[in-house]
């Protein structure tokens, strides 16, 4: 053995876990997040001071304000008042026979199509690092979408594409999703700040083991999940894993089971659907699914099969399943928590907050026009969805779903792209119960390719391919029927 690896052997517990921190905090830097590392906090009970209290409570409580308390007699939340303001305002205003809110997307297509020409030759600077991830597929969306929002905003082109069926539709859904993103986007920074989520994961923790076979730290990697992006919650996952903290087997079902939906995510597709009053429901009822898919699917092949050893070969020993217990430390662990979050958090975060949304909502406009456009088209002048969608109609109908033929074919695109199913829905007249039901099943899907699976496939946990759209489809099928109970009690 070499002289650095017997130092390595000799870290400290606290050792590795600093550079577990370093490695997953440079990794969600790499991923536009920064939040991983206070995620790995350990709470510290000395931050449990009144004015550390205080903050916890009166800033987490404008994001729960903002989120999930409706107000009003309309029964919508802040967060879809002021979005739907602001919508209203932009539409009113009319440019050369063109809504601004169509004028904004526009905008944002031809910005997005010249600072990627230039970063393109010029290899250092802002544009540069802003386009660094933006691969050719990328590009072909962003020229894709200028095409398609010359021709809505100047009234030019095939009159298959100028109808509010498909152009059109796909434009207004674009510039829904612009605001959406970037106001629900900043809010949730009142969420993700503030201690509410690290509160809510640490007093998951003693359950985890008894009703997911998992330990307890588990929560925590959802908890990144659904704060960042399911891409880190897997990274994590990955990296406790090699440190032998995980087995292959909890590694495996962690990652094809608490890489969540993250909150970004369902204000896209609250918005692509033009429900943004449907947000509360749709975030409470994926999470309570995806705990309750989970209790199911790692007791089911394949991942019951996984064997229970370590990286390192050893094999897990009986005692180190034994779920803990609530006691009356739980509680003060989890203030704990929540105030060793807050400590050193000031409201500076709010602006620091905003070059991330609004990177992500620029681009996020692009995406949409250009393949809500295609999808639209494809929906509207082919059978093709219509034929994937035909198996899964008996089912839908079982289940008591209204507008099963319309809905079908939303059920098995998501393991291409979180947001798709919702496109295909976009702009037709369904019943709320309908889309509610696309909006949750997509988000517990849990494995789509552009993102989470990869990660997966990438990872030292040997997930295949099959072995990933086999799990989608015992996730799709189990799930079906759950998200249709909620969907029917809640619309």
């Amino acid at each position: 053995m070499s002289e650095n690896e017997k130092n390595q052997n000799l870290e400290t517990p606290e050792e590795k876990k600093e550079e577990l921190v370093e490695e997953i905090a440079d990794f969600a830097e790499s991923e536009g997040e920064s939040d991983a590392n206070a995620v790995m906090t350990p709470p510290d009970p000395k931050t449990v001071t009144a004015p550390n209290l205080l903050k916890f409570l009166i800033l987490s409580g404008i994001g729960v304000f903002c989120f999930f308390i409706p107000v009003g007699s309309s029964g919508s939340v802040p967060m879809v008042l002021i979005i739907n303001a602001i919508k209203a305002w932009l539409d009113s205003v009319v440019v050369s026979g063109t809504s601004m809110r169509r004028w904004l997307v526009f905008i944002v297509c031809l910005a997005l199509s010249i600072t990627y020409a230039v970063s393109r030759f010029n290899k250092k600077g802002v544009l540069a690092e802003f386009h660094k991830k933006d691969g050719w597929g990328t590009a072909i969306l962003y020229y894709l979408s200028l095409v398609f929002s010359i021709m809505m905003v100047f009234h030019v082109g095939p009159d298959w594409l100028l109808n509010d069926n498909t152009g059109y539709e796909a434009i207004d859904l674009a510039g829904s999703c612009l605001l959406t993103v970037t106001i629900a986007g900043w809010l949730v920074t009142f969420l993700i700040e503030f201690g509410i989520l690290e509160f809510i994961g640490t007093l998951m923790m003693p359950i985890m083991r008894r009703c997911f076979k998992l330990p307890g730290y588990a929560a925590v990697d959802a908890v990144s999940s659904f704060v960042a992006a399911p891409a880190v919650g897997v990274f994590m996952t990955n990296r406790l894993y090699n440190e032998n903290v995980y087995t292959l087997k909890e590694a495996s079902c962690v990652a094809t089971n608490f890489s969540v939906c993250s909150l970004g995510f369902f204000a896209l597709l609250v918005s692509i659907t033009d429900t943004p009053y449907m947000y509360g429901a749709a975030v409470v009822t994926s999470l309570v699914i995806s705990f309750i898919l989970a209790a199911i699917v790692i007791r089911i092949p394949p991942l019951a099969r996984k064997p229970d050893t370590y990286a390192n070969g050893k094999t897990q020993p009986p005692e180190a399943r034994k779920p803990a217990h609530y006691n009356a430390k739980t509680f003060p662990t989890a203030i704990a928590a929540a105030t060793t979050k807050v400590q050193d958090k000031n409201l500076s975060v709010l602006i620091t907050a905003i070059p991330g949304v609004l990177s992500f909502a620029l681009k996020i406009v692009t995406f949409v026009e250009g393949l809500a456009t295609l999808s639209l088209a494809i929906s509207e002048y082919t059978p093709f969805f219509q034929w994937i969608g035909k198996p899964v109609i008996p089912y839908l109908q079982l289940v008591q779903i209204p507008d099963a033929a319309a809905v079908a074919p939303s059920c098995l695109v998501g393991i291409a792209e979180i947001a798709l199913p919702c496109m295909l829905i976009a702009g037709q007249t369904l019943q709320p119960v309908s889309i509610f039901f696309v909006i949750v099943l997509s988000t517990v899907q849990i494995i789509f390719f552009t993102e989470s699976a990869n990660a997966m496939m990438q990872s030292d946990m040997n997930l295949k391919l099959p072995e990933l759209v086999l799990i989608f489809i015992i996730r799709t099928v189990i799930a079906i029927p759950i998200v249709a109970l909620f969907a029917n009690l809640l619309y």
